[in-house]
């Protein structure tokens, strides 16, 4: 049995497990609402998961059935896959930011073949080679639509309040980077901000720019703007959707800022004098092992990352796009 833990301040944490993947498990949190149950999130859809879930809501003295709703910190199917489950057995309302439900619209659509041909044409643009572009059609796998039931039937936006027991509220706080509608959730009573994957305790969220070469959107710089928003409101304590509790929120937050910084910094003097496309950009970042390390799965992730950071340096006006260039390559000015 999953036991739910009580960590003060009427907030529950449940472990909900997907052994499948490294990350081992989502935290969702529970408060006791109006009408029964609030969740922050409800992890990934599985046998297992849905145990984790339901065993930790009985420790807590409650039922799957109680749940009155679940607020989403963003689309990720870590976060969203058990919603559906949650909706049929309690009636319950799934609510999440604006800007992410889009979003889960193209997750739940699947990945069907000729998804898989414009995922390998996007990287094409990127300039990766025909031998990568044929190592990625072969670790791809087609996969059925996720579930269509889980989606959220509610909309969030930033400043929004939802209820709680007591008279306690939680207030929305729109953080996109990670994904364009990420939401963290402060409970203003208790200086605790639930930051889903906006904050983590020690990984670093992913953050990337999926359409190349060159996407409109500035994820990198929404993810720091986010950033600096979350340092500014002083709140102590963040509770995230992995790994342990946030003790000191603003200097974690100023910590991931100064990461990326130096990232930049160094992607910057990595280009040198060269041409460059973003496939190249990403073989130059600096990553935790060496590019040849990385799966065909993993580069594409990779690639989306380093075309982050290579947009947001051309916002900054240090990078430019070759004119004419095809594929598309990038020079510092």
């Amino acid at each position: 049995m999953s036991d739910a833990v009580a960590i003060g301040d009427g907030i529950f944490q449940i472990t909900v497990p997907m052994s499948h993947n490294p990350l081992g498990s989502t935290l969702v949190y529970a408060m006791e609402s109006p009408n029964g149950v609030v969740l922050v999130d409800s992890g990934w859809d599985g046998d297992e998961g849905w145990e984790g879930l339901t065993d930790g809501l009985e420790s807590m003295g409650h039922s799957i059935s109680d749940v009155e709703g679940v607020v989403l910190t963003h689309f990720h199917p870590d976060h969203t896959g058990l919603c559906g489950r949650v909706r049929e057995a309690s009636g319950a309302w799934i609510a999440m930011h604006e800007d992410d439900h889009e979003m889960f619209r193209l997750m739940t659509s699947g990945h069907t073949p000729e998804w898989l041909d414009e995922q390998i044409e996007n990287i094409r643009r990127a300039g990766a080679s025909e031998s990568d572009c044929d190592a990625y059609r072969a670790a791809s796998v087609l996969k059925p639509p996720a579930r269509p039931e889980s989606a959220p039937d509610r909309t969030l936006s930033g400043g929004q309040v939802i209820a709680l027991t007591g008279g306690r509220t939680l207030r929305v706080v729109f953080t996109p980077g990670h994904t364009p509608g990420h939401a963290c959730f402060h409970l203003e009573d208790a200086d605790v901000m639930f930051t889903g994957d906006h904050v983590l305790q020690k990984t670093t969220p992913h953050v990337g720019n999926f359409i190349f070469p060159l996407e409109e959107r500035d994820s990198l710089a929404e993810f720091l703007d986010s950033l600096t928003r979350v340092q500014s409101m002083g709140v102590t304590r963040g509770l995230g959707a992995h790994g342990l509790p946030i003790t000191d929120l603003p200097g974690r937050a100023k910590e991931l800022v100064e990461h990326h910084e130096e990232r930049l910094d160094h992607l910057y003097e990595a280009f040198g004098d060269d041409e460059i496309t973003v496939w190249q950009v990403a073989e130059r970042m600096k990553w935790y092992r060496g590019w040849d390390a990385f799966a065909p799965l993993m580069r594409g992730m990779a690639v989306s990352e380093a075309a982050a950071h290579l947009r947001h340096l051309v916002t900054r006006g240090q990078v430019i796009q070759v004119p004419g260039s095809d594929p598309a390559r990038f020079a510092r000015v």
